[in-house]
């Protein structure tokens, strides 16, 4: 294994950034390899050796590669996330589920309908706050690798992309909730039967996904650029 020199390295940096990936994860896992590869070939062999890594990592199969991960990771925290949520009914977790249900569903009873569409906003606000932060982690680890590929375009973590769709379904959740009896014009919303499941069901919903964004990242964070 040899040290590349700096004009080796910039060669190696221009033919990745042709390639216009905007996973920090796959940049970072073509750049390794095309980093341990030439190492372990002489000067003379460099360009020959840069050459069939082009011919091998494509414009069209690096695009590939990074749509693949990108389901991949969404497939992935959905399932932590779930399986996450699932632990919230076992023992000793059930009871502490039980408890909060019986006290909410109380809570929930004793309050008016218009105070019960603005206690949605409270785990929405918290989740804005969380997915923030996730933001700016992922963003501190991803610089880093910026500045080390010298890449001139924006990238970002799959992971944090996923998480932030996550983020936008459940605004746009509550967004329905409010616009679609203004747009149907249905008479005394806010005191129907379905308004209160909706807004109960939703506040579940929600309270839920913050808790399981939270596990979930405090277990991807170790391993993942988030």
């Amino acid at each position: 294994m040899r040290t590349l020199t700096e004009k080796e390295l910039d060669q190696i940096k221009k033919a990745i950034a042709y390639k216009e990936i905007t996973s920090a994860e796959i940049l970072m896992e073509i750049f390794d390899h095309y980093l341990s590869h030439l190492q372990s070939y002489e000067v003379q062999d460099f360009e020959e050796q840069l050459y069939e890594l082009e011919q091998q990592f494509t414009y069209s199969y690096c695009h590939a590669l990074q749509a693949k991960f990108l389901k991949a990771s969404k497939k992935e925290i959905f399932h932590l996330q779930w399986n996450l949520f699932k632990t919230y009914f076992t023992w000793p977790r059930m009871l502490g589920t039980i408890l909060f249900l019986c006290a909410y569903i109380f809570f929930w009873g004793t309050i008016e309908a218009k105070t019960k569409g603005s206690i949605l906003v409270i785990p929405l606000v918290i989740v804005l706050c969380l997915s923030g932060w996730i933001w700016i982690k992922s963003y501190k680890k991803v610089r880093e690798i910026k500045r080390i590929v010298d890449a001139q375009k924006r990238i970002e973590s799959s992971y944090l992309s996923t998480i932030m769709v996550q983020f936008s379904l459940m605004t746009s959740s509550f967004n329905l909730l409010i616009l679609v009896p203004k747009i149907l014009d249905v008479p005394n919303f806010l005191d129907s039967v379905f308004f209160l499941v909706a807004s109960f069901s939703l506040f579940i919903l929600y309270t839920g996904y913050t808790l399981t964004l939270f596990e979930a990242w405090r277990l991807k964070t170790k391993s993942a650029l988030i």
